[in-house]
């Protein structure tokens, strides 16, 4: 193979532009690269913000279902009556609550089931209460129209003096749940949530924050803020009626 000649390439002007064109980046190139990087970052970075918010907000509705499922078998073994109980646990101690809905689920869904906690939640007073989501009826049954209506009902029941506190205790309860499942059933059951997240969590929705499970059992982002609703329908006159001498169908003391 011939050899070439350092003075060959200087009198070639061939190889000797293509040996000149042989450098590296220059700064104003290898500025030029960076600014890109940065465009192409700053514009990735919220993006997968976003993706990653949707993921959560998948996840919660997902676990929103699975606690419906739970609610649907309660409501099976106690006379189509939806729970009756607070709207969120107590924190008596570290680890330890009380009352609320995954008390009352309990042996439907396992207290300690990661359905109960949104993949958003990073509260710790929320998450010291062992659930992400607000149980709407707890709230709801300490309206004035549903406690007027269950005080009368009891009446007749203390004044017979033929229960014990425990079973009027029980009877309360089943008479709470009467009215705040015509509530839900018959009124508000597409509009006014059942559960929902006890904060604001998810930032990708399109009106509120929030996600919730409604009584027919869908899920989906509230439209519009629990204390915008329009306000609460009466109960259903004669659906709140038990007999005095049984035990309502599927009743159990929790």
């Amino acid at each position: 193979m011939p050899r070439i000649q350092m003075s060959q390439i200087m009198k070639n002007p061939i190889l000797k532009g293509s040996c000149r064109d042989r450098h590296g980046f220059t700064i104003v190139e290898l500025m030029a690269v960076i600014g890109i990087i940065v465009v192409l970052m700053g514009i990735a970075i919220p993006t997968l913000k976003v993706i990653r918010d949707e993921a959560r907000s998948t996840s919660c509705r997902t676990s929103l279902r699975e606690i419906g499922l739970g609610i649907s078998a309660y409501r099976t073994n106690m006379g189509d009556r939806i729970p009756s109980c607070e709207p969120l646990p107590a924190a008596v101690s570290d680890g330890v609550t009380i009352g609320g809905l995954p008390e009352v689920l309990d042996g439907y869904i396992d207290t300690d089931c990661t359905c109960w906690v949104c993949s958003s939640d990073v509260d710790p007073e929320s998450l010291s209460a062992g659930t992400s989501y607000l149980y709407v009826p707890g709230l709801l049954r300490y309206a004035p129209q549903i406690q007027v209506s269950v005080g009368q009902a009891l009446i007749p029941l203390i004044q017979s003096g033929n229960f014990s506190a425990e079973r009027l205790e029980m009877f309360r309860r089943n008479l709470e749940a009467n009215e705040l499942t015509a509530i839900f059933d018959h009124e508000r059951g597409r509009s006014l949530p059942i559960l929902t997240d006890s904060q604001d969590r998810h930032p990708n929705n399109s009106s509120v924050a929030r996600n919730g499970l409604f009584m027919d059992g869908s899920v989906a982002s509230l439209s519009q803020e629990l204390g915008d609703i329009d306000g609460l329908p009466e109960g259903l006159d004669g659906e709140s009626e038990e007999l005095p001498n049984q035990t309502p169908k599927g009743d159990r003391i929790r």
